[in-house]
């Protein structure tokens, strides 16, 4: 199966044989599909003609842009109601929670049945669900890191672009160092202080962490597990229960 995933920045591409080894690449949302499929290094050249294809994201214009491209491959999207039946949850409208979040919570539920878990994504923006009791009990959205290096950098005059380097100094003692130690401790706090919050409503929750900053920031997150694919695999797993009667 390929599985295409479009992020707000980055899409990833990938193909499986099995739902929990993934030969995947990542490419700029932004590309347009046909341009994509032309690139080497694809784990699937010639493969989205013969294999079941699945599509999803977040950005409606490279959906439409995807299905156009993929018109006579048979593409198959993901129904809301199994994610429902599987991840009961009381947010509103049910449409206006994310593909992204909607994949790794379904991972979480699956996966690890009868298990609460903190599911912590570390892209574009950064996701802090829980799942409790066999519910999505709600989460936090907060602004990625690139984002809000970048909003310092084009909102003001004179503060740098900088490139974020870990671990920081509490204390910077130049504008840069100031920077990178003011937005990782403050993401650094915002991680501990939901965990503590989350664990007021299960106090032997597990804390599951993946997307694009999350390999960099797991050690610093004390119990937590890195799922560098989880989005995938609950895509795949979306998909897969889509199929059953």
């Amino acid at each position: 199966m390929i599985l295409i995933a479009v992020g707000n920045t980055r899409t990833l591409l990938a193909r499986t044989r099995d739902g929990v080894h993934f030969d995947s690449v990542s490419v700029a949302t932004s590309l347009p599909p046909a341009e994509i499929l032309q690139q080497p290094g694809l784990p699937w050249p010639r493969a989205h003609n013969q294999e079941p294809v699945a599509l999803g994201g977040v950005v409606p214009a490279a959906l439409t842009a995807w299905r156009e491209a993929l018109s006579i491959a048979g593409v198959r999207e993901p129904d809301p109601g199994f994610f429902r039946r599987i991840v009961p949850h009381d947010y509103h409208p049910p449409e206006s929670l994310g593909f992204d979040r909607r994949c790794c919570l379904l991972a979480a539920a699956m996966d690890f049945p009868g298990q609460d878990s903190i599911v912590i994504d570390m892209g574009t923006a950064i996701t802090i669900d829980l799942l409790a009791g066999g519910h999505f009990r709600g989460g936090r959205i907060l602004p990625g890191i690139a984002m809000s290096l970048r909003g310092l950098h084009e909102g003001t005059a004179l503060l740098p672009e900088v490139v974020l380097n870990t671990p920081a100094e509490m204390l910077g003692n130049d504008t840069s160092s100031a920077i990178q130690a003011g937005v990782i401790h403050l993401f650094a706090d915002a991680l501990r202080g939901a965990i503590t919050d989350y664990r007021q409503y299960s106090p032997q929750v597990q804390i599951l962490i993946t997307g694009g900053d999350a390999e960099r920031w797991q050690p610093g997150i004390p119990g937590s597990f890195y799922q560098p694919h989880l989005l995938l695999r609950g895509f795949y797993l979306w998909i897969q229960g889509d199929a059953l009667p």
